[in-house]
């Protein structure tokens, strides 16, 4: 459904706003919660944040390496955030 509708390569990236107003949705999680749907299914949908951003799908290697480290990063950050958090639950439980 969305991964149709993507140009390819970062150039014909498409914005949130418009995918949404393309395919009828009222909001932007609506569309991410479709995109990481089709993602799951096997569907490679790229996104970037730099100007202009959007989502599109893959052109070249490069596009797909610098989109996986990322995910990388933003993983790596969830992660530490979730440790912080263990540690402090962890302290609160202790501490009864």
């Amino acid at each position: 459904m969305i991964y149709e509708l993507l140009g390819i390569g970062e150039k014909e990236s498409l914005s949130p706003e418009y995918l949404r107003a393309a395919l009828g949705l009222k909001s932007t999680r609506s569309l991410q919660r479709l995109i990481e749907r089709e993602r799951g299914q096997g569907k490679v949908i790229l996104s970037s944040t730099q100007p202009p951003g959007g989502y599109y799908r893959p052109e070249t290697p490069a596009e797909i390496r610098a989109f996986i480290q990322t995910l990388e990063n933003r993983g790596n950050r969830t992660l530490a955030a979730l440790d912080s958090a263990r540690m402090l639950l962890a302290e609160f439980e202790g501490g009864r």
